[in-house]
């Protein structure tokens, strides 16, 4: 009887040890289902900001273009304002040559 006894005692003491254990593994899934949720979190925020740099370089880009463009533009201004100070400056001249006829 005292043996009984004593076998169910020691597998009471095994079964709460069990239980412990028991518990402490599911703390343990549930730190780490927590970290898994954060990696993901992680995860999509870097996703997130990957995507806004790949905007950032597309609006980078488009900037540069648009100031070559406006280079090009500038250049082309300043090539016909040159253009028309010249055909100014032939009229002027022109204008000059039929005055000074006109006065001999």
């Amino acid at each position: 009887m005292k043996e009984v006894i004593h076998v169910e005692k020691v597998l009471n003491e095994i079964l709460v040890k069990l239980l412990s254990i028991d518990n402490k593994v599911s703390e343990l899934d549930n730190k780490v289902s927590n970290l898994d949720n954060k990696v993901s979190n992680l995860d999509n925020k870097v996703t997130s900001l990957d995507n806004k740099v790949t905007i950032l370089e597309t609006g980078q880009q488009q900037i540069v273009t648009r100031l070559n463009t406006l280079e090009t533009d500038v250049k082309d201004v300043k090539a016909t304002v040159s253009r028309i100070e010249v055909s100014q400056n032939d009229d002027v001249i022109g204008l000059l040559k039929v005055m000074q006829k006109q006065k001999h």
